[in-house]
């Protein structure tokens, strides 16, 4: 694990991930789900699809189930598995039952902060799949609440709410809704560079930054965008399945913010391919209607179309029912229009 979180030595890290996988008992399953947890939850995703991952943490999550005492480690499998899970677009529905099981479980063993570690991906999945009537990300992430959680030095949970927040209102567009806290924690860091959900406050952080540097052209926003990119840069050479797309969808809104029409077209291009390509169902949708955006700017009205429906079969695929609403009544708006 320290050769990922500290050294950033992914290629190492994975090689004595895969020994320790291969050193198990399989007649004897008692560390089982403490090495799942350290190996596919921390170490291996850096290297390997994010979706492959997925079993083997469930089965971490099970094993120990079954021993009669899941303990803090398997609670950690349950809860790096949603986490996962849910940054790699599993279909909303059934993984917000999975995560509601986890966390009745983990509240049943008295595991104050995992159950509050499962809270934001819990709330972040009804707001997007639509079980909650809320247009606003505040009712379940306010500013106070983070202030809270940084001044008690819960930095991972801080994070975690972070993310899921940036995730909502980027996928809802609603940036004006984020303005002040991520200005506020977009620099936030729990542990090192290479923890897991520092991969999506980098890319969501990245798309906020590159939103609001359009608009008003502050230094501080081109700062942290550019360095997100560096980063996400640093990560595609370790794992091109899961990152490229994120860094083709960020590098689209470099070249949008300073004019370059003609990469920011071919990037976006790029982007929808590798997120199709590599299983992101949920992060094509977001390319496709950041590019639908893009190309309507530009008076390409028929691609902006096309983009926009193909960006609703992703949020359907998705299960982002609310979304998918909201994208119906628009789209319905502009055809009465026209």
């Amino acid at each position: 694990l320290s050769f990922v979180t500290v050294f950033g030595d992914f290629t190492g890290g994975s090689a004595l991930a895969r020994m320790s996988l291969s050193l198990l008992d399989v007649h004897n399953n008692r560390l089982l789900p403490d090495v799942h947890a350290l190996t596919y939850g921390a170490v291996i995703l850096w290297k390997d699809p994010i979706q492959s991952v997925l079993p083997h943490l469930l089965y971490g999550y099970r094993i120990a189930e079954k021993s009669g005492y899941i303990g803090s480690t398997g609670h950690a499998c349950a809860m790096f598995y949603s986490y996962r899970a849910f940054f790699s677009g599993s279909e909303l529905s059934s993984l917000g039952k999975e995560v509601a099981l986890f966390m009745r479980k983990s509240e049943r063993d008295k595991r104050k902060v995992m159950s509050l570690s499962f809270l934001p991906i819990s709330k972040g999945i009804s707001y997007i799949g639509g079980s909650t009537t809320s247009q606003d990300t505040n009712d379940f992430i306010e500013e106070e609440d983070m202030d809270q959680f940084n001044n008690n030095h819960e930095f991972a949970v801080c994070e975690c709410f972070l993310v899921v927040k940036l995730c909502c209102d980027v996928v809802f567009r609603r940036f004006d809704a984020l303005k002040s806290i991520a200005r506020k924690y977009i620099d936030c860091r729990a542990n090192g560079i290479a923890q897991y959900v520092n991969i999506h406050r980098y890319f969501y952080g990245g798309l906020v930054s590159l939103h609001f540097y359009r608009e008003n052209r502050d230094q501080f926003w081109l700062d942290r965008a550019t360095h997100a990119i560096s980063m996400m840069e640093t990560w595609a050479a370790e794992s091109v399945w899961n990152f490229e797309n994120k860094l083709y969808l960020l590098q689209a809104e470099y070249h949008y913010a300073f004019d370059e029409m003609e990469d920011a077209a071919t990037k976006y291009r790029l982007a929808i391919e590798s997120s199709q390509k590599h299983r992101f169902v949920h992060e094509e949708a977001v390319a496709c209607e950041q590019a639908a955006d893009f190309h309507m700017e530009m008076g390409n009205k028929d691609l902006a179309d096309e983009l926009m429906k193909r960006a609703l079969k992703c949020y359907q695929a998705w299960g982002a029912e609310k979304k998918v609403d909201l994208l119906l009544e628009m789209m319905k708006c502009s055809e009465l229009k026209n």
